[in-house]
Protein backbone atom coordinates (compact mmCIF):
# COMPACT_ATOMS: atom_id res chain seq x y z
CA UNK A 1 0.00 0.00 0.00
CA UNK A 2 2.86 2.33 0.74
CA UNK A 3 4.34 1.75 -2.74
CA UNK A 4 1.03 2.66 -4.31
CA UNK A 5 0.81 5.88 -2.30
CA UNK A 6 4.38 6.78 -3.16
CA UNK A 7 3.78 6.18 -6.83
CA UNK A 8 0.65 8.34 -6.77
CA UNK A 9 2.51 11.17 -5.07
CA UNK A 10 5.36 11.02 -7.50
CA UNK A 11 2.93 11.08 -10.39
CA UNK A 12 1.24 14.13 -8.95
CA UNK A 13 4.58 15.95 -8.63
CA UNK A 14 5.54 15.01 -12.13
CA UNK A 15 2.23 16.28 -13.41
CA UNK A 16 2.60 19.52 -11.46
CA UNK A 17 6.14 20.04 -12.69
CA UNK A 18 5.09 19.32 -16.25
CA UNK A 19 2.20 21.74 -15.91
CA UNK A 20 4.49 24.46 -14.59
CA UNK A 21 7.00 23.86 -17.38
CA UNK A 22 4.23 23.84 -19.99
CA UNK A 23 2.76 27.06 -18.66
CA UNK A 24 6.21 28.67 -18.64
CA UNK A 25 6.99 27.53 -22.14
CA UNK A 26 3.56 28.64 -23.32
CA UNK A 27 4.01 32.08 -21.80
CA UNK A 28 7.50 32.33 -23.32
CA UNK A 29 6.26 31.34 -26.71
CA UNK A 30 3.25 33.65 -26.51
CA UNK A 31 5.26 36.64 -25.28
CA UNK A 32 8.10 35.97 -27.74
CA UNK A 33 5.67 35.65 -30.61
CA UNK A 34 3.91 38.83 -29.61
CA UNK A 35 7.25 40.62 -29.39
CA UNK A 36 8.37 39.30 -32.76
CA UNK A 37 5.03 40.24 -34.27
CA UNK A 38 5.33 43.71 -32.79
CA UNK A 39 8.81 44.13 -34.20
CA UNK A 40 7.61 42.95 -37.59
CA UNK A 41 4.70 45.38 -37.51
CA UNK A 42 7.01 48.20 -36.44
CA UNK A 43 9.41 47.44 -39.30
CA UNK A 44 6.55 47.36 -41.76
CA UNK A 45 5.29 50.70 -40.48
CA UNK A 46 8.76 52.26 -40.83
CA UNK A 47 9.12 50.87 -44.35
CA UNK A 48 5.72 52.18 -45.42
CA UNK A 49 6.48 55.57 -43.88
CA UNK A 50 9.80 55.81 -45.72
CA UNK A 51 8.18 54.92 -49.02
CA UNK A 52 5.44 57.50 -48.50
CA UNK A 53 7.95 60.23 -47.64
CA UNK A 54 10.05 59.38 -50.72
CA UNK A 55 7.00 59.49 -52.97
CA UNK A 56 5.89 62.84 -51.58
CA UNK A 57 9.38 64.29 -51.98
CA UNK A 58 9.62 63.15 -55.60
CA UNK A 59 6.19 64.56 -56.33
CA UNK A 60 7.08 67.89 -54.74
CA UNK A 61 10.28 68.11 -56.79
CA UNK A 62 8.46 67.32 -60.01
CA UNK A 63 5.89 70.00 -59.22
CA UNK A 64 8.44 72.66 -58.29
CA UNK A 65 10.96 71.87 -61.06
CA UNK A 66 9.39 70.43 -64.22
CA UNK A 67 11.30 67.75 -66.03
CA UNK A 68 13.84 69.18 -68.49
CA UNK A 69 12.82 66.59 -71.07
CA UNK A 70 9.28 68.02 -71.02
CA UNK A 71 10.32 71.68 -71.29
CA UNK A 72 13.56 72.16 -73.24
CA UNK A 73 12.83 70.37 -76.53
CA UNK A 74 9.71 72.47 -77.35
CA UNK A 75 11.53 75.72 -76.46
CA UNK A 76 14.60 74.67 -78.40
CA UNK A 77 12.48 73.66 -81.36
CA UNK A 78 10.65 76.98 -81.21
CA UNK A 79 13.88 79.00 -81.13
CA UNK A 80 15.35 76.88 -83.89
CA UNK A 81 12.24 77.33 -86.01
CA UNK A 82 12.29 81.09 -85.50
CA UNK A 83 15.96 81.23 -86.45
CA UNK A 84 15.31 79.17 -89.56
CA UNK A 85 12.54 81.56 -90.64
CA UNK A 86 14.80 84.58 -90.17
CA UNK A 87 17.65 82.87 -91.99
CA UNK A 88 15.32 81.95 -94.82
CA UNK A 89 14.16 85.57 -95.23
CA UNK A 90 17.73 86.86 -95.18
CA UNK A 91 18.78 84.19 -97.68
CA UNK A 92 15.94 85.18 -100.00
CA UNK A 93 17.05 88.82 -100.07
CA UNK A 94 20.72 87.91 -100.47
CA UNK A 95 20.06 85.38 -103.25
CA UNK A 96 18.01 87.93 -105.21
CA UNK A 97 20.65 90.65 -104.95
CA UNK A 98 23.51 88.27 -105.80
CA UNK A 99 21.63 86.96 -108.83
CA UNK A 100 21.02 90.54 -110.01
CA UNK A 101 24.69 91.43 -109.66
CA UNK A 102 25.82 88.23 -111.35
CA UNK A 103 23.39 88.77 -114.24
CA UNK A 104 24.75 92.22 -115.08
CA UNK A 105 28.42 91.48 -114.41
CA UNK A 106 28.13 88.29 -116.49
CA UNK A 107 30.35 86.47 -113.97
CA UNK A 108 31.41 86.73 -110.33
CA UNK A 109 35.17 86.43 -109.81
CA UNK A 110 36.69 84.52 -106.87
CA UNK A 111 37.63 86.57 -103.80
CA UNK A 112 41.05 88.17 -103.60
CA UNK A 113 43.50 86.55 -101.18
CA UNK A 114 45.45 89.76 -100.63
CA UNK A 115 45.12 91.35 -97.20
CA UNK A 116 46.74 94.62 -98.30
CA UNK A 117 44.18 97.37 -97.57
CA UNK A 118 45.72 99.62 -100.22
CA UNK A 119 44.13 97.52 -102.96
CA UNK A 120 40.73 97.99 -101.34
CA UNK A 121 41.09 101.73 -100.76
CA UNK A 122 42.51 102.20 -104.23
CA UNK A 123 39.53 100.47 -105.84
CA UNK A 124 37.05 102.45 -103.74
CA UNK A 125 38.76 105.70 -104.69
CA UNK A 126 37.76 105.10 -108.32
CA UNK A 127 34.28 106.54 -108.77
CA UNK A 128 32.32 105.29 -111.82
CA UNK A 129 31.48 108.09 -114.22
CA UNK A 130 28.46 108.65 -116.41
CA UNK A 131 30.56 108.44 -119.57
CA UNK A 132 31.85 104.94 -118.77
CA UNK A 133 30.75 102.19 -121.11
CA UNK A 134 29.33 98.83 -120.01
CA UNK A 135 32.61 96.96 -120.29
CA UNK A 136 34.44 99.39 -118.06
CA UNK A 137 31.63 99.32 -115.53
CA UNK A 138 31.66 95.50 -115.50
CA UNK A 139 35.40 95.45 -114.95
CA UNK A 140 35.04 97.82 -112.01
CA UNK A 141 32.10 95.82 -110.62
CA UNK A 142 34.03 92.55 -110.74
CA UNK A 143 36.94 94.18 -108.94
CA UNK A 144 34.58 95.37 -106.22
CA UNK A 145 32.99 91.94 -105.84
CA UNK A 146 36.36 90.22 -105.48
CA UNK A 147 37.27 92.55 -102.58
CA UNK A 148 34.20 91.86 -100.42
CA UNK A 149 36.20 89.58 -98.11
CA UNK A 150 38.85 92.25 -97.59
CA UNK A 151 36.16 94.89 -97.06
CA UNK A 152 34.56 92.71 -94.40
CA UNK A 153 37.87 92.38 -92.57
CA UNK A 154 38.40 96.15 -92.62
CA UNK A 155 34.77 97.11 -91.77
CA UNK A 156 34.19 98.63 -95.21
CA UNK A 157 31.69 96.10 -96.53
CA UNK A 158 28.73 98.51 -96.41
CA UNK A 159 30.65 101.15 -98.36
CA UNK A 160 31.85 98.62 -100.92
CA UNK A 161 28.38 97.08 -101.38
CA UNK A 162 26.88 100.53 -101.89
CA UNK A 163 29.47 101.24 -104.58
CA UNK A 164 28.85 97.81 -106.12
CA UNK A 165 25.09 98.37 -106.22
CA UNK A 166 25.59 101.74 -107.89
CA UNK A 167 27.90 100.27 -110.52
CA UNK A 168 25.50 97.44 -111.33
CA UNK A 169 22.57 99.87 -111.41
CA UNK A 170 24.45 101.97 -113.98
CA UNK A 171 24.98 98.84 -116.07
CA UNK A 172 21.29 97.97 -115.87
CA UNK A 173 20.39 101.42 -117.21
CA UNK A 174 22.80 101.05 -120.14
CA UNK A 175 21.74 97.57 -121.27
CA UNK A 176 18.54 96.27 -122.74
CA UNK A 177 18.81 92.85 -121.06
CA UNK A 178 15.98 92.34 -118.57
CA UNK A 179 16.79 90.61 -115.30
CA UNK A 180 14.50 87.66 -114.53
CA UNK A 181 13.71 87.63 -110.80
CA UNK A 182 13.19 83.86 -110.96
CA UNK A 183 16.99 83.60 -111.05
CA UNK A 184 17.05 84.91 -107.48
CA UNK A 185 14.77 82.19 -106.09
CA UNK A 186 16.74 79.01 -106.65
CA UNK A 187 17.74 77.98 -103.12
CA UNK A 188 16.03 74.59 -102.73
CA UNK A 189 16.99 74.41 -99.05
CA UNK A 190 14.42 77.10 -98.25
CA UNK A 191 12.22 77.14 -101.33
CA UNK A 192 11.06 73.53 -100.76
CA UNK A 193 11.44 73.42 -96.99
CA UNK A 194 9.02 71.19 -95.05
CA UNK A 195 7.89 74.17 -92.95
CA UNK A 196 5.48 76.43 -94.80
CA UNK A 197 6.62 79.45 -92.79
CA UNK A 198 10.20 78.92 -93.96
CA UNK A 199 9.09 78.76 -97.60
CA UNK A 200 6.98 81.89 -97.20
CA UNK A 201 9.84 83.73 -95.50
CA UNK A 202 12.17 82.86 -98.37
CA UNK A 203 9.75 84.33 -100.91
CA UNK A 204 9.29 87.41 -98.72
CA UNK A 205 13.07 87.80 -98.63
CA UNK A 206 13.11 87.68 -102.44
CA UNK A 207 10.58 90.51 -102.56
CA UNK A 208 12.74 92.46 -100.12
CA UNK A 209 15.72 91.85 -102.40
CA UNK A 210 13.79 93.30 -105.35
CA UNK A 211 12.97 96.37 -103.25
CA UNK A 212 16.66 96.79 -102.46
CA UNK A 213 17.49 96.53 -106.17
CA UNK A 214 14.95 99.22 -107.04
CA UNK A 215 16.33 101.43 -104.27
CA UNK A 216 19.84 100.96 -105.67
CA UNK A 217 18.71 101.92 -109.18
CA UNK A 218 16.83 104.96 -107.86
CA UNK A 219 19.83 106.07 -105.80
CA UNK A 220 22.13 105.62 -108.80
CA UNK A 221 19.90 107.75 -111.01
CA UNK A 222 19.64 110.43 -108.32
CA UNK A 223 23.41 110.47 -107.94
CA UNK A 224 23.81 110.67 -111.70
CA UNK A 225 21.55 113.75 -111.85
CA UNK A 226 23.44 115.39 -109.00
CA UNK A 227 26.76 114.62 -110.66
CA UNK A 228 25.51 116.08 -113.94
CA UNK A 229 24.29 119.24 -112.21
CA UNK A 230 27.59 119.60 -110.36
CA UNK A 231 29.52 119.08 -113.57
CA UNK A 232 27.41 121.67 -115.41
CA UNK A 233 27.86 124.20 -112.61
CA UNK A 234 31.61 123.58 -112.52
CA UNK A 235 31.86 123.99 -116.30
CA UNK A 236 29.85 127.21 -116.23
CA UNK A 237 32.00 128.61 -113.45
CA UNK A 238 35.17 127.62 -115.29
CA UNK A 239 33.95 129.33 -118.45
CA UNK A 240 33.15 132.47 -116.52
CA UNK A 241 36.58 132.55 -114.91
CA UNK A 242 38.30 131.88 -118.21
CA UNK A 243 36.36 134.68 -119.89
CA UNK A 244 37.32 137.05 -117.12
CA UNK A 245 40.98 136.21 -117.52
CA UNK A 246 40.73 136.58 -121.29
CA UNK A 247 39.07 139.97 -120.96
CA UNK A 248 41.74 141.06 -118.54
CA UNK A 249 44.46 139.99 -120.94
CA UNK A 250 42.88 141.82 -123.86
CA UNK A 251 42.44 145.10 -122.05
CA UNK A 252 44.97 147.85 -121.91
CA UNK A 253 47.57 147.76 -119.22
CA UNK A 254 46.00 148.85 -115.88
CA UNK A 255 46.68 152.38 -114.69
CA UNK A 256 48.87 153.00 -111.76
CA UNK A 257 45.90 153.30 -109.42
CA UNK A 258 44.47 149.90 -110.30
CA UNK A 259 45.95 146.48 -109.66
CA UNK A 260 45.26 143.30 -111.62
CA UNK A 261 42.56 142.05 -109.26
CA UNK A 262 40.59 145.28 -109.58
CA UNK A 263 40.71 145.12 -113.36
CA UNK A 264 39.69 141.47 -113.24
CA UNK A 265 36.70 142.22 -111.03
CA UNK A 266 35.59 144.99 -113.37
CA UNK A 267 35.74 142.72 -116.38
CA UNK A 268 33.87 139.97 -114.53
CA UNK A 269 31.07 142.39 -113.64
CA UNK A 270 30.78 143.42 -117.29
CA UNK A 271 30.44 139.76 -118.29
CA UNK A 272 27.75 139.18 -115.70
CA UNK A 273 25.79 142.19 -116.98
Amino acid sequence: MKNTGSSSGATVWVVLIAAVVFVGLFRFVILGGVALLGLALLGLLVWLSAGFITTQTRTARQTALPNEDDVEPPLTARRSGQTTVEESRAAGASNMRTAWISWHLRSLPPPEDSRDPRLLTGTLSVVPQADWDVDRLRTHGRALWSLRGSARRHDLLDQLDARLDRTVAMISDLTDAEFDTALGQVNDQYLYHADRQVRTAYLEGGALGVDLIMDAVTASRTQAREDAATKAAAEALAQQRTAALRALRETYRPTEGRDAHTAWDEQAKKLEE
